[in-house]
């Protein structure tokens, strides 16, 4: 039905342009006529065309450059504006978004300013360069679609807060222009959520920041029930950062992830006031492949990890590794080594009260334990399926047979 509205509308206007004295301008020629009488314009400016029509205002309004135009605009009492016709998303061109712009930053926050709740600003395909961050309101709620690559350099990327849901469907946004072997130490985060609150980001992929995604609360505020997907954080310092600026919490947020190369995959770094915990989150499919840190985390107890890839194999040096302030958290694998835990500083030490359901496997590929939950010292306790195979010598974990419980009576 949307679609056939919007044909029927561009119908409509070509009609009525076509039957109405053709007036073609550009922007400026608009601005600066003193005829302000046609009552259809065509913007011819490369990038901003569309047709324009007249609409009552007053003296107070102010034209964003974009989706209205003041005709006459010099003069307060006798200009007039002329309001773009479009069916859909807002395009990031008409407020000036170009390839050949070396900062694209005013023409996009400008177009997001010009937005209303629940609008969509679109980035067309192409490469654009940013000299500063984009930040989406706390007061609206906006889908933000990038097809094109986003280039930020050394600096902060995209900023979303505030409860009202922003949407943001991203192609891929670029920091520091990396080398096949890179020099870690980036600055900025790609996409940040700060005190954001049901939230939902698909991005395809991130490379060269300290941070690809960072989750934040700030003064006993929070980031919660957002939901996060990604395909690739590449030559990132961090993948995901979980983090608290003096006092706040990121809890209950969904991850769904792929492939993250870098120095740390997942950290949780509380502020300087943190009395709480990162709690409640959820991280679907991390693929931690070659990664000095897998998951570096303090303050962080009763998340869920579902099908991480966190193998020897993979070149993580360190995998799970829980602070002394975490615990109870649950961790769903097919399989992982022993030497996948190191926490305080010691091999095969799982942390406190972690829950591991999956094959806990040794170096020499025999398996440990089917479901194995580490005792307050961090060292696993396993139940084995079946004791008919000798389970290694190197194994760092206690285990118990299944076989060794007692029968249960139909």
């Amino acid at each position: 039905m949307k679609n056939l509205q919007g044909a029927t509308l561009v119908a409509a206007l070509a009609a009525a342009f076509s039957a109405q004295a053709q007036t073609v301008m550009t922007i400026n020629g608009l601005e600066t006529s003193t005829s302000c009488t046609a009552p259809l314009v065509f913007i011819s400016d490369v990038g901003k065309e569309g047709l324009f029509y007249p609409v009552a205002s007053s003296s107070t309004d102010q034209a964003n450059g974009g989706t209205t135009l003041f005709c006459n605009k010099s003069n307060s009492g006798a200009r007039k504006m002329y309001k773009r016709m479009f069916d859909g998303a807002v395009n990031a061109k008409w407020f000036g978004l170009s390839e050949s712009s070396l900062d694209n930053a005013p023409a996009v926050q400008a177009a997001i300013t010009a937005l209303r709740n629940g609008q969509e600003l679109l980035i067309p395909e192409g490469y654009y360069k940013f000299q500063d961050t984009i930040t989406l309101p706390s007061n609206k709620y906006v889908r933000f679609t990038a097809r094109g690559d986003l280039d930020f350099g050394a600096r902060d990327g995209i900023v979303v807060q505030g409860r009202y849901g922003h949407v943001l469907e991203l192609s891929k946004l670029h920091g520091i222009t990396w080398q096949n072997t890179p020099t870690y130490g980036y600055v900025g985060s790609a996409i940040t959520l700060m005190n954001a609150q049901y939230a939902k980001v698909n991005v395809n992929s991130i490379d060269g920041f300290h941070n690809a995604i960072k989750v934040v609360g700030k003064d006993q505020n929070g980031s919660q029930y957002n939901k996060i997907d990604f395909e690739l954080l590449t030559h990132n310092d961090v993948g995901v950062l979980l983090t608290t600026e003096i006092d706040g919490w990121a809890n209950e947020n969904t991850f769904t992830g792929g492939k993250m190369n870098g120095v740390t995959g997942l950290a949780a770094v509380p502020g300087s006031a943190q009395v709480g915990q990162f709690n409640g989150n959820k991280f679907y499919n991390f693929g931690f492949e070659n990664v000095t840190n897998g998951v570096d985390v303090d303050k962080f107890s009763n998340n869920i990890f579902i099908a991480p890839r966190l193998m020897g194999g993979e070149g993580v040096v360190n995998g799970f590794n829980f602070g002394p302030h975490s615990w109870s958290n649950v961790i769903i694998s097919t399989g992982l080594y022993e030497e996948a835990f190191v926490s305080q500083g010691v091999v095969g030490n799982a942390g406190i009260g972690n829950l591991l359901l999956g094959n806990v496997m040794t170096k020499s590929g025999s398996t440990s334990g089917v479901v194995s939950i580490s005792d307050g010292h961090g060292r696993f306790l396993s139940l084995i399926r079946d004791p008919s195979y000798t389970v290694s010598q190197e194994t760092k974990s206690r285990i118990l047979p299944l076989s060794s419980l007692p029968a249960v009576s139909p």
